[in-house]
């Protein structure tokens, strides 16, 4: 709903300012991304907006609009400024870069909500923020990847692409001391190593895919179940017996294994921490030089988020519905996990301050995450290699 126009001066009621519908949407925001859709209500909204809940419901009808419009107004600024890059090319793709970069650090939660909350929509406007997400990368790479690497196949081209977007709009999932300007010149460098990045030559990893045989054990069907659902339809979307019902495990049965569906949610998110945890401890194994760590920590990720992308995706998505214990311990191994990574890639780029490490540890991490998750590229065989090298150039440590 648009707001009312403003009553002349002096009937007596108070002039409605121009930008509260902004105002409105920028709360939403900050509340969207701290609690997560499902925990905050329109009096949250209204009671941050400094309004009552009446006056909310002029301007917006219900949680899905408000969320709605976060999303289309922060994907407007990619948009806008790829459609003038369209319109008046860049000369090279540092300026193309740098135009993206300073539209996306004004959308600072875009990647975030539109990778966690945009399920959440109705559905046209789902399907404009995938078709919108979609032309984005479409735009990308057909003015920064394809003048600058006509070598490069469709699907490397697209690649490229996806990852330039994951990166620019990485900062959303962390903080940072970084200044702007500092954080703005990390990612444009970062940038360009993946326009220029080379395509893998010889085998990273086992390009045959993974064969899905279903186990016979019901915890092991019930936690494949949830992960499921969880990832389609959000924690809040779905409940304990529908996943039963989708693992072929109902009534007593179910309830000998897990209680509610939050002991559901805890086992997939702890499986997730359980098995990066054995990729982190089988690459600090691997008999290869401590410069090349880094790589075996990447691979690993890879791996894991490619081949298991329902339990990784809910890892991303669904924290902020742990019980509060189970969060904090995940948080804590998530960023012991990120410190392994910081450490390795220290002691092979030592020009770089702590702060720059963390920022660029994130943003390979977060990119690797958003791309696992795009179905087509998934029947790709080389997505995992590929996805490997440009995390590596993300970080700068590439061969």
């Amino acid at each position: 709903m648009s707001t009312a126009t403003a009553r002349p001066a002096g009937d007596g009621r108070a002039r409605r300012p121009k930008s509260r519908r902004a105002d409105i949407g920028e709360a939403a925001s900050d509340l969207f991304a701290a609690r997560g859709f499902h925990s905050v209500r329109m009096d949250d909204i209204a009671r941050a907006s400094g309004i009552t809940a009446r006056a909310l419901y002029r301007h917006y009808t219900n949680k899905q609009a408000l969320l709605a419009h976060v999303v289309h107004s922060d994907q407007a600024r990619l948009v806008d400024v790829l459609t003038l890059l369209g319109e008046n090319p860049p000369p090279d793709p540092e300026a193309g870069l740098r135009a993206l970069i300073d539209a996306a650090l004004q959308s600072r939660r875009l990647s975030l909500l539109w990778q966690r909350e945009a399920r959440h929509l109705g559905t046209d406007d789902y399907v404009a923020v995938r078709a919108r997400t979609r032309w984005i990368a479409d735009r990308v790479a057909a003015i920064i990847i394809a003048p600058a690497r006509p070598d490069l196949d469709p699907f490397l081209s697209e690649l490229r692409s996806w990852a330039v977007v994951g990166l620019v709009t990485s900062p959303g999932h962390f903080d940072t001391s970084l200044s702007r300007t500092r954080l703005a010149e990390l990612l444009l460098q970062a940038g360009l190593r993946i326009v220029a990045g080379t395509p893998v030559e010889g085998p990273r990893h086992d390009r045959q895919p993974p064969v899905d045989r279903a186990p016979t054990a019901r915890r092991e069907l019930l936690i494949r179940s949830a992960a499921h659902a969880f990832r389609r339809h959000g924690y809040g979307g779905v409940g304990i017996d529908e996943i039963g019902r989708e693992a072929g495990v109902v009534g007593p049965a179910l309830y000998r294994y897990f209680d509610t569906k939050a002991d559901l949610l805890v086992a997939v998110v702890t499986r997730f921490d359980e098995w990066l945890a054995l990729e982190t401890a089988r690459a600090l194994r691997r008999p290869v030089p401590d410069g090349r760590v880094i790589h075996e920590l990447v691979d690993g990720y890879v791996r894991l988020n490619a081949q298991e992308t329902d339990v990784a995706s809910v890892s991303v998505t669904e924290p902020l519905y742990l019980p509060a214990d189970v969060g904090e311990r995940h948080d804590r191994l998530a960023g012991d996990h990120a410190g392994e990574w910081s450490r390795w890639l220290r002691l092979t780029r030592p020009d770089l301050s702590d702060p720059e490490v963390a920022a660029l540890v994130h943003a390979a991490r977060t990119t690797i995450d958003g791309i696992v998750r795009i179905p087509h590229l998934q029947n790709e065989r080389r997505l995992q290699p590929e996805l490997a090298r440009l995390a590596d150039d993300i970080l700068g440590v590439s061969p």
